[in-house]
């Protein structure tokens, strides 16, 4: 693995700059209750451009009169440091960081008001951050009503960043690629040890701290997001995380949990049966649901798009749940009417990377369909849902909630399924059920 190049990146996004500052500020601590917080988690776009970080730091790219890359960090403290974390300060950051200036953050409002001067546009995140815009936006007008030159005028028109910075996190690097992979062995690990360790009284708080416990044991540097841990009609409950109930004979475990490193996440479920073996019901759904990801899977290579990806995962299981006996009429007239979404209800796919619902671009400026390129990566998790309160289910299908999820990765000759090695054929899960958990523990 080579080191990340985070001087190019924010060089790249420089070069998008015409006549315009960038003001990326980095996540701040996050009050959980009166005077303790949750756990740090940095700005997704800010790390992306800076690898740093500590909180309350503020990144700024300018394009006048130079090119520059300035950051703004926490000063030294060694009373703070005491308390809270050692700090890397100003001086260290510009050794470290490749950026060309560095300063303390509270030397930040003085200096942004010169920086802001010579720039027609100013790029900031406009919906997340309003203390941060707040205050950039009061100084713009305030230099507005004494501006007299270009070097003394403030930028006039503002423009939502994180679009620019989502764009070019679309495709990952090697790096990216290989974090993933890397959070990938303890999710399998995981998912795994899960299969192994469920069975009738057991409880879904037990499966959920020892899937905790593996994303945090080895390289992986713990959960993605709030793990789902739905035993019986709680699969139904699309994000269900109370993880609190008993698991029972008879019922299927939904598993929706992905390990991260370095922010980078992976996302994965899978479905199995409580005591170890799948009825003919379950299995019966079970293949429907696999049959239909198995097939979108199979339309992802470059130039084609999530939406195809999807259009194809519903034909699968609208067919399905005609054989089921759950919708009546032909494929087409059920699609036409959107029939099946009431078992179906999400899309089938979403892009993934720094953030588990990675906010890359959906669509292009010109409103067609993002196209899949060489290393993009994505999930796959089609899914049905029959909730045990649906009297109009056929009655042996109510309660059964199945999603299969894998993480996909396009590549010059198709994809790879990062996700491979987790079980999911039904000769597979039943063998992994049968395993014991402790094996995972060593």
């Amino acid at each position: 693995m080579f080191p990340t190049n985070f001087k190019e990146r924010r060089e790249k996004l420089l070069n998008t700059l015409t006549d315009a500052i960038a003001i990326i500020p980095g996540a701040t601590h996050v009050t959980k209750s009166h005077d303790t917080e949750y756990p740090f988690r940095q700005n997704s776009n800010f790390k992306y451009l800076t690898g740093f970080n500590e909180p309350d730091s503020i990144l700024v790219l300018t394009s006048y009169p130079d090119k520059k890359s300035i950051l703004f960090v926490r000063e030294k403290d060694p009373f703070m440091e005491m308390w809270s974390g050692r700090r890397m300060g100003p001086d260290k950051a510009l050794e470290i960081l490749e950026v060309d200036e560095t300063y303390t953050v509270e030397k930040f409002p003085e200096m942004i008001e010169k920086l802001l001067l010579g720039h027609e546009k100013l790029y900031m995140d406009l919906f997340d951050e309003p203390k941060t815009f707040a205050m950039v936006r009061d100084i713009c007008k305030k230099l507005y009503h004494r501006k007299k030159t270009r070097a003394s005028s403030p930028p006039k028109n503002f423009f939502h960043v994180n679009p620019l910075i989502e764009k070019m996190r679309l495709v990952k690097d090697q790096n990216e690629i290989q974090f993933m992979k890397t959070a990938m062995i303890a999710t399998n690990k995981a998912h795994r040890a899960a299969m192994a360790l469920a069975a009738p009284g057991r409880n879904e708080k037990e499966i959920n701290a020892l899937m905790q416990y593996l994303f945090t044991k080895d390289l992986s540097q713990g959960n993605a997001y709030d793990n789902i841990i739905a035993s019986g009609d709680n699969a139904n409950i699309l994000h269900y995380i109370e993880n609190n109930a008993e698991l029972k004979d008879g019922d299927l475990l939904l598993i929706d949990a992905g390990s991260e490193l370095n922010l980078y996440a992976t996302d994965i479920t899978r479905t199995f049966p409580v005591n170890g073996k799948f009825t003919t019901v379950q299995a019966e759904v079970y293949e429907i649901v696999l049959e239909a990801q198995k097939t979108a899977i199979s339309h992802a290579w470059i130039g084609r798009t999530l939406k195809e990806v999807h259009e194809h995962t519903c034909r699968v299981l609208t067919q399905g749940l005609i054989d089921l006996k759950v919708l009546k009429g032909s494929v087409d007239e059920n699609i036409e009417t959107a029939a099946f979404r009431k078992y179906y209800p999400h899309g089938t796919g979403h892009w993934l990377g720094l953030d588990v619902h990675d906010q890359n671009p959906y669509q292009t400026d010109e409103y067609e369909e993002t196209k899949f390129e060489d290393g993009v990566i994505f999930t796959v998790e089609p899914g049905l849902y029959f909730p045990k309160s649906d009297a109009t289910l056929p009655e042996h299908l109510r309660g059964i909630g199945i999603r299969i999820e894998d993480n996909i990765l396009i590549t010059q000759n198709g994809h790879e399924n990062l996700s491979a090695m987790i079980p999911k054929e039904i000769k597979e899960i039943e063998e992994a059920c049968a395993k014991d958990y402790k094996e995972f523990l060593l």
